[in-house]
């Protein structure tokens, strides 16, 4: 597993997924071949494509469990009869590869030992196992689409800036503003109008203390 840890992100994110889709699929095999043969033993003797038919089936359901709850688990759902409906499709084409293969070792080369049979078979469940594995990841179980890439922060501009006219009218206010400046420079300070005022107010303070203490001494006479 060492080696593992040494694959870029992407190619270690397959090899578990291959890993976990081989441990599903070498179960479902067990499945498919314990039922394939119980039934060619017993009631389907002379039946194998029945018999293959009814074995894959159980062994889709299986899968499609397994595959969905363990295997893709992270997977966003897309709707469930969507999900299901193009699983069992891309199982039946799966089934179809396999049936093909098994037909043409019965009915094209003449086989009808059980052992080679189950090599025929074989065959067609490793040739519906690529496709299977090549339709899940692409069509049923998709990867979630990427997030689209934070936009850059840009600085906010105002239009005015960003175009030549916004810029002649904005170097006119800015003179305007200097205009204004010089005018009050050559204004009377303001300082010195306050120091009017306080002036004045002493003055008009004085004249009403003197006329406050006339008053006592005009009704004293």
């Amino acid at each position: 597993m060492r080696l593992v840890r040494l694959l870029p992100d992407r190619w270690r994110s397959l090899f578990h997924e291959v890993l976990k889709f081989g441990t599903v699929g070498g179960i479902n095999t067990i499945i498919n071949y314990a039922v394939f043969n119980t039934l060619v033993l017993t009631v389907l003797v002379t039946g194998q494509l029945k018999a293959t038919i009814i074995a894959a089936t159980i062994a889709t359901i299986s899968s499609y469990l397994m595959n969905r709850y363990w295997t893709y688990r992270d997977r966003p759902r897309s709707a469930m009869h969507r999900e299901s409906a193009l699983f069992f499709l891309f199982n039946a084409t799966g089934l179809l590869i396999e049936l093909g293969a098994l037909g043409v070792a019965k009915y094209g080369f003449g086989i009808t030992g059980l052992l080679a049979l189950n090599v025929a078979k074989t065959v067609g469940l490793f040739l519906g196992t690529v496709f299977r594995f090549w339709s899940y990841r692409t069509f049923v179980f998709k990867t979630a689409p990427p997030s689209p890439p934070a936009a850059p922060a840009v600085a906010a501009i105002p239009a005015a800036e960003t175009s030549p006219a916004g810029s002649a009218v904005l170097r006119a206010a800015a003179a305007d503003v200097d205009d204004v400046d010089d005018d009050l420079d050559e204004l009377v300070p303001l300082g010195q109008i306050s120091a009017s005022l306080d002036a004045a107010l002493a003055a008009e303070f004085a004249i009403e203390l003197e006329a406050a203490d006339r008053r006592p001494a005009a009704r004293g006479a």
